[in-house]
């Protein structure tokens, strides 16, 4: 067994923690994706490739 084991308000610190980073994540996804789509008709690879 441990000697000592962390507090469950540590843990749950930890846990808001990593929660609040995942939705940073997921809204920098979701604005990196719109972007995307903005800037579409200026992607290079379409142009260079012929992609449609």
């Amino acid at each position: 067994m441990p000697k000592h084991t962390k507090k469950r308000s540590t843990i749950k610190r930890k846990h808001r923690r990593m929660k609040e980073h995942a939705e940073a994540n997921k809204a920098k996804a979701l604005n990196s994706e719109q972007l995307s789509k903005e800037y579409e008709p200026y992607s290079i690879r379409k142009q260079a490739f012929g992609e449609d």
